[in-house]
């Protein structure tokens, strides 16, 4: 058998990952929410000036 197939598994320090973290929070940071919000405003803004825009081209067209 090749060596790969019979290594052992490394066991202490070096079996654990270098960099480890905790659960990973599902909504983000403070900051990562806070741009999620502004974006969302953004959006809802967008589409109310769309509709606003659309409504005066229909006023017009109708004068």
């Amino acid at each position: 058998m090749s060596e790969e197939v019979m290594a052992v598994p490394a066991a202490g320090p070096a079996a654990t990952p270098k960099h480890v973290t905790g659960l990973m929070n599902p909504l983000g940071s403070a900051a990562t929410r806070a741009m999620r919000e502004q974006a969302s405003r953004r959006r809802d803004a967008e589409a109310k000036l769309q509709q606003h825009l659309l409504q005066i081209r229909n006023k017009q067209s109708d004068a």
